[in-house]
């Protein structure tokens, strides 16, 4: 019996390297598979479909000059949760300059980005959609193999009777295991990056205009007399 286990147990152990290294080669056998999964989201904005197929993860950075940095911000945040975003994070630097970080469907991304262009004078902008594919079917495919690993090991220690037989199966599950929460935690993470687009707004409160000097008739010959005792002292050599 405890050499039947073992000889399970190594050709467990050896499924687990094969299933790994498939890995190593980008899941090119299940890649069309999970591109088609998430392709079953929504339909994608024109920016999107520039890449059909792939699942990107879009983020937008701009750097705004507005004229009521209070009224701004309190538009803007409406905007976005009127699209079914919300704010993610943000950040007060006085009365001058305020940060904010937005998630919003990538449905709506491209009228997010046409928001916040809207709401200011544009000093910076930076938009870039990263291409997540490769990554999304590599972790994919490593969870399933490692599942159905756990899947023949949990067999296997049904059946085992051997102390020592048990304890190592039970180690391989619990090394299993881990690695399980690991990638699904990862799948939940980019399953959210992909569905919700990121956009970064900096607002800059416009400076106000100061307002031009009008001379009396003794300013302007104050200004006047000003101007001549300067060129009066300027040595040229």
């Amino acid at each position: 019996m405890k050499t039947y286990l073992n000889r399970w147990t190594t050709w467990a152990l050896l499924s687990l390297l094969a299933g790994l290294a498939g890995c190593s080669s980008k899941g090119a056998d299940l890649g069309g598979g999970a591109a088609e999964s998430m392709a079953g989201a929504p339909a994608s904005t024109p920016m999107q479909g520039k890449a059909s197929g792939r699942l990107l993860v879009w983020r937008a950075d701009f750097t705004l000059e507005v004229a009521d940095l209070a009224k701004t911000r309190d538009r803007l945040s409406e905007r976005m949760l009127a699209l079914g975003g919300y704010v993610e994070e943000k950040n007060d630097r006085g009365d001058f300059s305020q940060n904010f970080v937005f998630r919003v469907p990538k449905e709506a991304f491209e009228t997010a980005l046409g928001s916040v262009e809207q709401s200011g004078k544009v000093l910076s902008r930076h938009i870039k959609g990263e291409d997540v594919t490769e990554q999304y079917v590599d972790v994919e495919t490593r969870l399933q193999n490692n599942i159905a690993l756990r899947d023949r090991l949990k067999a296997l220690l049904s059946k085992a009777r051997d102390i020592k037989d048990i304890l190592q199966i039970e180690t391989e599950l619990n090394r299993i295991q881990s690695d399980i929460d690991s990638m699904e935690a990862r799948m939940r993470i980019l399953k959210d990056l992909i569905q919700m687009a990121t956009v970064r707004v900096e607002l800059h409160q416009q400076e106000a205009e100061k307002p031009a000097t009008i001379y009396g008739p003794l300013g302007y010959l104050y200004k006047g007399t000003e101007w001549f005792v300067t060129k009066l002292f300027i040595i040229r050599e």
